[in-house]
Order: C-alpha cells, then sequence, then structure tokens
C-alpha cells in the first residue's frame, strides 16, 4: 500500500505544468489512433470533493495560500482549493425533497452492510469490511481519492478502454459502444460505455446497483466522466451529473490523474480473510458479558 505522504512530492513535481502548455498539449496517439491514456496513474491529493468555505468561490488558490498549503491538488500550474467545479461555491448540492424520500425508503429497505451502517455479522458488515469493493469512491464513478491506494492502470485496446484500480484489485471494462446492456443485473461499479471524441475520452455510467450510486442516489442516474491528456505526465479527469430529478443543481468535478512508476500492486483483502473471525470473536466476548452482567 502507498500513503499519500510516499507520494506527494513525485505527484506534485509531475503535476507542475505551465497552464498554457496544457491547452497547447497535443496528446500522442496510440496503435489504434486513439489519444493513449495507457499507464500509471495516481490522483494522491489532500485535495477534497468540497472546498473549505474559507475559499469561498475561488476554484484556484492564490499564490501565497498555495505556498502554505500541503499536498493538494494542482492541474496544469493551477493549485486547486476542490474537486467540485460547479457548483461555484465548492459544495454538493441538496438533493430534491423527492430524492431524500426515495433515499430514506431504499435505505431502509436495503441490507445495511452496503456501506452505509457497521453490523456485528457477516450479512450486515459492509462492502468494504467484506474486502468486496473499496470504500469511498475510488472505484467510482465518479473516481475519487481516498486516504491510500489511490492508484490506477489505463489499458486500451481497439474496442475496450480498460481501468484497473489498485484497492481492491478491481477493474473497471468500459466498452466503446453507444449502447448499454439491455438485462437486468445491476455492476457494482455501473454499465459504462464509452466513445473518444477528439483527445478525450468520454464514459457514460448508469444502471448502477442500488445504493452504489454518487452519494446514494437512484440507480438510474448518469455519470458523465472525460479522460483527456494535457500533458506527459497529467489526464485531467472530470465528471458531470445533471440530474435534476436529484440534485438541486448541476455537479461537476475535476481531478489530476498524475503519471507514476507502475506497477499497480495486488491488494491482498479477500472474503473471509483473519479479521473476520476476529471480529465476530470480539463481538461475542461482549455478548458473553453483557449476559454475565445481567
Amino acid at each position: 500500500m502507498k500513503t499519500l505522504g510516499l507520494l506527494s512530492l513525485f505527484t506534485l513535481a509531475l503535476a507542475a505544468t505551465p497552464g498554457a502548455n496544457a491547452q497547447s498539449y497535443a496528446a500522442p496517439l496510440n496503435s489504434a489512433g486513439q489519444p493513449d491514456l495507457s499507464g500509471y496513474w495516481t490522483h494522491a491529493t489532500a485535495t477534497t470533493l468540497e472546498r473549505d468555505p474559507e475559499f469561498g468561490d475561488r476554484l484556484v488558490m492564490t499564490a501565497e495560500e498555495a505556498e502554505d498549503a500541503l499536498d493538494e491538488m494542482v492541474i496544469g500550474a493551477e493549485h486547486r482549493t476542490s474537486f467540485l467545479v460547479a457548483p461555484a461555491n465548492g459544495q454538493l448540492p441538496d438533493l430534491t425533497p423527492a430524492a431524500k424520500a426515495d433515499r430514506a425508503d431504499r435505505l431502509a429497505a436495503y441490507p445495511r452492510g452496503l456501506g452505509f451502517q457497521r453490523g456485528d455479522h457477516p450479512e450486515s458488515f459492509t462492502l468494504a469490511e467484506r474486502c468486496l469493493r473499496d470504500y469511498g469512491s475510488l472505484l467510482g464513478p465518479p473516481m475519487m481519492p481516498v486516504g491510500y491506494n489511490n492508484n490506477y492502470q489505463i489499458i486500451q485496446t481497439k474496442d475496450h478502454a480498460i481501468i484497473l484500480v489498485e484497492m481492491i484489485h478491481d477493474a473497471r471494462i468500459i466498452p466503446l459502444t453507444d449502447k448499454h446492456r439491455n438485462d437486468v443485473i445491476r455492476p457494482w461499479m455501473g454499465d459504462s460505455i464509452g466513445r473518444y471524441e477528439g483527445d478525450t475520452l468520454v464514459v457514460e455510467t448508469t444502471n448502477f446497483k442500488t445504493n452504489l450510486a454518487f452519494r446514494g442516489a437512484p440507480e438510474t442516474i448518469t455519470v458523465i466522466e472525460r479522460f483527456r491528456r494535457i500533458s506527459d505526465t497529467q489526464v485531467l479527469y472530470s465528471f458531470n451529473i445533471n440530474e435534476p430529478g436529484v440534485f438541486t443543481a448541476p455537479i461537476r468535478g475535476e481531478l489530476a490523474f498524475n503519471a507514476m512508476p507502475g506497477p499497480v500492486y495486488e491488494y491482498a483483502c479477500h472474503e473471509g480473510n483473519y479479521s473476520f473471525p476476529n471480529q465476530l470473536l470480539g463481538h461475542r466476548l461482549a455478548e458473553q458479558t453483557r449476559e454475565a452482567e445481567e
């Protein structure tokens, strides 16, 4: 596992690409004639999705603020205050009243172990505790960093784009097509399809598994992601969510994916590992203690 601290100096150095160069940069093409996004990337950063209110509507830090900041995200030459570009205040918009009620109903009807509450038996452990999925939103979409293992490998073929995620060693396999699947299966990372628009890979994802869409939104929301290489060492990753029936304003975010030396390592978390019996043993002992006291 790689911590943010181990990567901070490396990623900040790579990210210091002048903004003018990002505008004029011509991404190399791979053997299929696609913009070449392949390689190893990390978006490790101390910057967060929502902005510290002290910055107000300012997306970019001043030079003085950047000097005092630690491990913040740099896109081109801009030291960003948040991932969120819209809304302008850098705060997530509220759910609509109907979406709030719908979310409450779905949470009440679904098993607790999807990441919203913790339990004390296998059926109510979160997916992260069961080593079945990451915690946070590393897998996405949208793909955002957590405390460690914020590393990816992008692989491109003529017909697919593959994003291998270091945490939980999951792979997003994105067919280059305009047709979503027409069955009832709801993948945990949603149903993604992709296309190239000039120098940008555009990915459209919908049909999420219940309660695994962004911030617990309905599984039918659509997330649009864009991957555009803006220098030899940086990919600009952006995401858009425009669901007026769910959120009271459109959502747009931007992150820097910075080049890193490979490889992506094995994440040796697996369901049923030694932590399970240890956790269960602790709870059973606590139950016995309570019973004895009663």
